[in-house]
């Protein structure tokens, strides 16, 4: 194919250099970290390495009350999050879970399977226009309130939401709830400061920065630990700090620590290149395409709904001219479903139904989104629409 241009980037990314050396040196040592013999010391000492880049990368560095639970990726930290706090206490009232409307599946369907057995009860916030209502956030925070997680950004709409307002509110008036943030669309894609956020747990996940797909991490506070508010959901060798049990994806787990060192050396050049290309390819895009944009957003992120042209029907249609975007989340996308986050933001369903979603690198060229403009102009020329 002549043109192949990817910017499905939020769904998942390439790996970098720095990735792929930290993986071939990982093999190498190919003891398990948990023998005690001196090969094993050494493949350990290789993950202890890659806990302190994920925490100077969170600019967490210096922090000696935060630790880093190693896992499979962020749908496993996201459960971990949920089930291990609901799980950790024999609470003697019905524990209160608050999160949001536009939550990632990983985050709303153990939440959801709680309510069902009748173990929690969940409220969910609204965020119409990419905005978190704080007043009614504040009227719903009371003494029962166990859990309040919001994600940092959205993976559908980019929207930057005002976490730590929010958990500002949390812990002033309950000091016990547990604060948790999906931070999967935000690491080191933003400028978010997980130091001020007052986050006690935070989801990241490795694909999403350049590393391998089947790695992540919770990073947990260390007073979370010291109170027992977080209990594991797999068991075994109790790897992780008794955590996460399994032996640890050394080969993942070295790349992760990699590209976030990487990904931290340039997240200003980073944010500075994408929100430049993303004005770019805004103002490049012919007329009749409406773009989604929240008040605060990503730069990495562009949600556009076409004139009453299926997202599908786009979709295919850029994939023949080798553009390769998505119709919304990648994890969300496989289902028969309509994007409950696009509705949440106060689109129509037929608007949701012709929504595509951008998301760029800043490898990401200019002539690559003129490109891109220019093949949509000609999807609205050409492509039926729904009537």
């Amino acid at each position: 194919m002549e043109h192949e241009i990817y910017l499905d980037n939020s769904a998942t990314t390439p790996l970098c250099d720095d990735a792929k050396l930290a993986i071939q040196k990982a093999i190498e040592i190919y003891a398990n970290p948990s023998s005690m013999h001196a090969a094993g010391h050494e493949a350990q000492k290789l993950i202890d390495a890659s806990r302190a880049n994920l925490l100077s990368a969170l600019g967490l560095g210096a922090d000696r009350n935060r630790k880093v639970i190693f896992t499979s990726g962020g749908t496993e930290a996201n459960n971990l999050a949920v089930t291990g706090v609901i799980s950790a206490k024999n609470f003697k009232f019905l524990p209160q879970v608050i999160t949001t409307d536009s939550e990632h599946p990983s985050l709303l369907e153990p939440i959801h399977e709680l309510e069902r057995k009748g173990l929690i009860e969940a409220v969910k916030l609204p965020t119409k226009n990419g905005e978190i209502d704080l007043d009614l956030l504040e009227k719903t925070v009371c003494s029962r309130t166990v859990l309040v997680s919001i994600m940092s950004v959205n993976n559908e709409t980019g929207a930057l939401y005002n976490v730590k307002d929010a958990f500002d509110i949390v812990k002033r008036i309950n000091t016990n709830a547990v604060t948790h943030t999906d931070a999967v669309q935000a690491f080191l894609k933003t400028s978010v400061n997980f130091r001020t956020l007052k986050a006690d747990l935070i989801s990241i996940s490795g694909h999403k920065i350049n590393a391998p797909k089947g790695v992540g991490a919770l990073i947990v506070s260390s007073d979370i630990l010291k109170a027992k508010k977080l209990v594991p959901i797999m068991l075994g060798g109790g790897q992780e700090g008794g955590l996460r049990s399994g032996t640890e994806n050394v080969p993942g787990i070295c790349a992760l620590g990699a590209a976030a060192k990487y990904n931290k050396e340039k997240l200003s050049s980073f944010i500075e290149k994408t929100t430049e290309l993303t004005e770019f390819f805004v103002s490049s895009l012919p007329s009749g395409i409406r773009v989604n944009a929240p008040l605060k957003k990503a730069p990495h992120i562009i949600s556009i709904t076409l004139p009453r042209i299926k997202s599908e029907t786009a979709l295919h249609f850029l994939s023949g001219n080798g553009i390769y975007v998505s119709s919304g989340s990648a994890c969300a996308s496989n289902g028969k479903h309509k994007s409950y986050v696009l509705s949440a933001f106060g689109l129509s369903d037929t608007d949701v139904d012709c929504t595509l979603r951008i998301s760029i690198s800043d490898s990401t060229s200019k002539e690559d989104l003129l490109y891109t403009a220019n093949a949509l102009s000609k999807a609205l020329d050409t492509l039926v629409r729904i009537p």
